[in-house]
């Protein structure tokens, strides 16, 4: 599973727009300026439809794969290291998809 950050995925867009747009005539201000206005033009379009808690039944499954059982079966495949690895970023990435609390919202 890959993951792009914002950062990288902010820098790419900046290559192709330095490669395929003519930035000469463009004020310096501006121009630096153009990172921070891609940034938040992504932050806008990186919003999780709600799906019933689908990201925390995932999670809630990955944190019932760490089991005695599945670890001694990874220990004993010599693969314990990419195991957990896989693991910890499948959980990255399940809670990078959970909904976030606002102001005046309780955790329940």
């Amino acid at each position: 599973m890959l993951m792009l950050t914002l950062d990288d995925a902010v820098a790419v867009c900046m290559r192709f727009l330095h490669e395929t747009t003519y930035f000469d005539d463009m004020p310096r201000e501006e121009y630096e300026s153009m990172p921070e206005f891609i940034r938040g033009e992504f932050e806008q379009k990186c919003w999780f439809p709600p799906e019933k808690n689908k990201a925390a039944k995932r999670l809630n499954g990955l944190i019932f794969d760490i089991n005695p059982t599945e670890i001694c079966a990874q220990i004993e495949s010599e693969n314990l290291r990419n195991w957990c690895s896989t693991i910890q970023t499948e959980m990255k990435m399940a809670m990078v998809q959970l909904p976030c609390w606002g102001e005046g919202e309780q955790d329940e």
